[in-house]
C-alpha cells in the first residue's frame, strides 16, 4: 500500500520499534520472537528460529545483534494489517510485562556510577524493570549508567547497567538494561518482600 498517510504512520511505528528493540533485555527479545511466530508468517522460517543461549538465559552479544536484524527484516515484510495486529499484541505484551513487575516504594542505598563520578545515593522506588534515584547530580536524557547494591548485608552486591529515562528535580528515572534471568529473579524476590512489608505495615497500622 501507498497511501501517504499509512506510510507516515508506518514510519512512526518503526521508528518505536527500534527504540524499543534495542533497550530490551534478552528474555523480551525472545518474547518478542513468540509474538511474530503468532501472526503465522510464511516462508519466514529461518528468521523465526530461536537463538542459542547460555545456562543463565543471556544471548551472546553477537547473536543479539543478528537477532535485532532479524526482528528488523520481518517488520518490514509485514503487511498494513499484519504490522497493525503485531503492534496490538506488542502493546498487550508491554503493559502484561509492567503490571508483572510493579513499582513499590523503599528507601535503599546504592552507589551511581556514571561518566566516571561514583555518587552515593538511595532509591525512592523500584520495580524489576527500573527505580527512581533521589539525587542532587545533574544528568541527561539516555544517559549510561552503573547501579551497585546489596539487597542484605550478607548478600554480594548487584551490579546492574541502566539508561536515564526521566529528569525530575531531585532524582532520575533509571531503566535497567540487559538483565539476566538470575538478575531478575532477585529483582522479583525483593520486591515481593518490599510489597510483603509494606502491607504488614498498613494492617497494623
Amino acid at each position: 500500500m501507498h497511501d501517504p498517510i499509512w506510510q507516515a504512520e508506518k514510519k512512526k511505528i518503526l521508528t518505536r520499534l527500534s527504540i524499543a528493540i534495542y533497550k530490551m533485555t534478552d528474555e523480551q527479545l525472545i518474547s518478542l520472537l513468540h509474538l511474530f511466530k503468532d501472526l503465522n508468517l510464511k516462508d519466514n522460517d529461518k528468521l523465526l528460529e530461536m537463538p542459542h543461549s547460555h545456562a543463565d538465559g543471556v544471548v551472546a552479544a553477537r547473536d543479539r545483534q543478528l537477532l535485532i536484524a532479524r526482528f528488523f527484516l520481518l517488520i518490514n515484510q509485514l503487511s498494513e494489517a499484519d504490522l497493525l495486529k503485531f503492534m496490538n499484541r506488542y502493546e498487550q505484551k508491554r503493559f502484561s510485562m509492567l503490571r508483572e513487575y510493579p513499582r513499590v516504594p523503599c528507601n535503599i542505598t546504592l552507589d551511581l556510577a556514571a561518566d566516571g563520578r561514583a555518587i552515593n545515593c538511595s532509591a525512592m522506588d523500584i520495580s524489576a524493570g527500573g527505580m527512581f534515584v533521589e539525587s542532587c547530580e545533574s544528568f541527561t536524557m539516555n544517559q549510561p549508567v552503573s547501579i551497585c547494591f546489596s539487597l542484605a548485608e550478607d548478600q554480594l552486591a548487584l551490579k546492574i547497567k541502566g539508561r536515564v529515562i526521566r529528569l525530575e528535580q531531585g532524582g532520575i528515572g533509571i531503566q535497567y538494561e540487559s538483565l539476566t534471568k538470575y538478575q531478575i529473579e532477585i529483582m522479583k524476590n525483593m520486591i515481593d518482600r518490599l510489597q510483603r512489608q509494606a502491607s504488614s505495615q498498613y494492617r497494623i497500622g
